[in-house]
């Protein structure tokens, strides 16, 4: 799991965003990045080249392969999962629904989960979206970054955890 949160610690901090970040990102990119495009995703090099999406999602991607990856293999059938769920809260999808305004983690910027007693306690606090975030948008999400879906007799895989912190109480 912290191979994850490195993962997004590292994509997020530059280029992704969503659900509840504070400050809107910067209008100039730090130097050395390519300007975003209006999703946030860098739309070229640091050398102004465009950046071809990857076919698979490694570790060791660039930053801008990342973001190129995101927008082309994550976005759509993120965009799907997230429709189907609420058409008109996610009218539009894109790196700020899951990263916020300022482009920060998704474990930063998404509302943190609580485990206790061993159960995350949003199933029984929100259990229709809780239900709908599990059987549709982390299988999603897994499958478009090519890991397992989170398996609960083995507690492997991607799962919550991979994009939102959970705090243990």
């Amino acid at each position: 799991m912290s191979r994850f949160r490195g993962l997004f610690l590292l994509v997020s901090a530059t280029l992704l965003a969503a659900a509840c970040g504070t400050t809107p990102p910067a209008t100039t990119p730090p130097e050395g990045t390519a300007s975003p495009d209006a999703s946030g995703a860098p739309t070229a090099s640091p050398s102004g080249a465009p950046v071809a999406s990857p076919a698979a999602w490694r570790d060791d991607l660039s930053m801008q392969e990342k973001a190129a990856f995101m927008k082309d293999h994550v976005v759509p059938p993120l965009t799907t999962a997230f429709q189907a769920g609420d058409a008109k809260k996610y009218a539009t999808v894109g790196c700020k629904t899951c990263h916020g305004p300022s482009l920060k983690d998704t474990k930063e910027a998404l509302p943190h989960l609580v485990m206790k007693d061993g159960k995350l306690t949003c199933f029984a606090e929100q259990p229709e979206v809780s239900k709908y975030m599990a059987e549709k948008i982390v299988p999603a999400m897994a499958t478009a970054l090519g890991k397992p879906a989170y398996d609960p007799a083995t507690h492997q895989g991607f799962g919550c955890a991979g994009c939102h912190a959970v705090d243990m109480k």
